[in-house]
């Protein structure tokens, strides 16, 4: 019952917002802008989507054919510990021989890792991984730097319409999110045609998106001396060029590490409840929906995006470091009753819808803030770069969740769950006070610069000037 009043709440609240949203946002008249975003989100749409569909049932396929929890944590690692280890390799593709080719080539190799799940060989299932892993990579940073680059460079659209584009990107995929777990559970559960089923029909949307992008994506390609250097050569830019570059690099990467982790580890905290999983990944994806039309509220009331990313992050440090007293508590406290104890768990139900809530504000503002900040010649690569420490803290995370499972045989199954857990939010928690106090900073520093530049470019006389210094910065 919980669970459905807490949807029913964050469903009214959604239909409210996007009527206001209706009736209050004022979308550029472009037939150009349209068109480019229409070609965008189309796509994204569909790869996105491609990728939902496949999340429910990862776990469980590994475990129908016999593999003990070890060996899939070993199969999660190796997915996270490749997009770490050829994500650089792939952005620095991407960014010297083209983005739309990279892109194109997303959907061929992401349904080679779904025909990899028919079969039970382990080292099949591997190179799945493996593959998968590469094809994340491709899909969360070379997508967004194509379109960055067509909106900018080619066809000098206002960059400020970026946050419209990323706002409608993360709102519809939440929706999206709802509806491929019910098409995942009606093929699997519904129609008992088994957790293979829903990596098989994400194919036929992975090809499709390949398939638009060869016939509707066009490459402009960002001519610079640059593209010739080595695949390491963005590191110049994030820890010797651009100090605010590394500070946002910290942020994404600290708070995606954070968000990759809860993935796997607010299931265990709540089963005490015995939730409806399907309802409580609704709950979780309206309040992301909520989040990412309150963005777009925020911003029609003159918030600047990067405030927006200190209470976005506060907001996340705030709730996770709230469950991870709970656990603290209902581990060390001899004095908690069992309806005390399910009272604490609904608690830390409550700050997980908040913490959905806050990722739903955090990712349209990051695309928008590497929009701006990472230099166009090297925007995939460095988008990557930004992604290995989250994939290596992911693999952390997942290790100490195995770590000291075998010395605690004599504890009830709660305890060991809250155990398991424990370290990890207290974990998560350290990592976004980083991110809240590093969100601060760029702040301060973000601001400053763009007063620099608007005080800049209102002494210039003519456009001309204002691109010849641009030219000179």
């Amino acid at each position: 019952m919980l669970f459905l009043v807490v949807l029913s709440g964050l469903g009214l609240t959604a239909t409210l917002l996007f009527n206001r949203t209706k009736k209050s946002a004022s979308s550029p008249k472009s037939l150009q802008f349209e068109r480019l975003q229409n070609q965008y989100l189309t796509v994204y749409y569909l790869a996105t989507f491609s990728d939902w569909l496949q999340g429910p049932y990862v776990y469980k396929l590994y475990s129908d054919y016999g593999y003990k929890e070890e060996d899939i944590a070993f199969l999660y690692i190796a997915g996270f510990g490749s997009s770490s280890i050829f994500g650089a390799l792939v952005g620095h593709i991407a960014d010297k021989y083209g983005r739309k080719k990279l892109c194109m080539s997303f959907g061929f190799i992401y349904s080679i890792c779904c025909l990899t799940k028919i079969t039970s060989d382990f080292y099949v299932l591997l190179l799945g991984r493996v593959l998968g892993g590469i094809s994340t990579s491709i899909l969360f940073s070379t997508f967004e730097a194509w379109y960055i680059n067509e909106h900018i460079n080619h066809h000098n659209l206002s960059p400020e319409w970026l946050h419209i584009t990323f706002s409608k990107a993360g709102s519809f995929t939440g929706f999206l999110a709802i509806v491929a777990g019910i098409v995942s559970q009606i093929c699997a559960e519904t129609f008992n045609l088994g957790p293979v089923s829903p990596f098989l029909l994400a194919i036929p949307f992975l090809l499709i998106s390949s398939y638009l992008i060869a016939r509707t994506w066009k490459e402009h390609s960002y001519s610079s001396s640059s593209n010739h250097q080595s695949c390491v050569a963005p590191l110049y830019y994030i820890f010797v060029k651009d100090p605010i570059l590394l500070i946002l690099g910290l942020i994404q990467s600290l708070f995606e590490s954070v968000m990759y982790t809860f993935i796997f580890s607010w299931t265990p905290i709540i089963s005490d409840l015995n939730p409806p999983l399907g309802i409580v990944f609704a709950s979780f994806m309206l309040a992301f929906m909520i989040g990412s039309k309150v963005y777009s509220m925020l911003l029609s009331d003159r918030c600047p995006p990067q405030f927006i990313l200190v209470l976005t992050s506060s907001l996340s440090f705030f709730n996770l470091c709230i469950v991870a007293l709970v656990i603290n508590y209902m581990l060390y406290s001899t004095e908690t009753s069992s309806s005390s104890k399910i009272f604490l768990i609904q608690v830390c139900y409550f700050c997980f819808i908040l913490y959905e809530f806050s990722v739903g504000l955090y990712t349209p503002v990051i695309s928008y803030l590497k929009s701006r900040v990472v230099p166009e010649e090297h925007r995939a690569s460095i988008a990557n770069w930004f992604r290995v420490p989250m994939n290596l803290f992911t693999c952390v995370s997942l290790m100490l969740n195995q770590f000291g499972e075998h010395d605690m045989s004599d504890l009830s199954l709660s305890v060991v769950v809250f155990k398991k857990f424990h370290l990890i939010y207290v974990m998560s928690s350290v990592f976004l006070l980083i991110t809240s106090s590093a969100s601060v900073v760029f702040y301060q520093k973000y601001t400053q610069r763009h007063c620099r530049e608007e005080s800049f470019n209102e002494s210039l006389e003519s456009p001309r000037d204002i691109e010849l210094a641009k030219d000179k910065l």
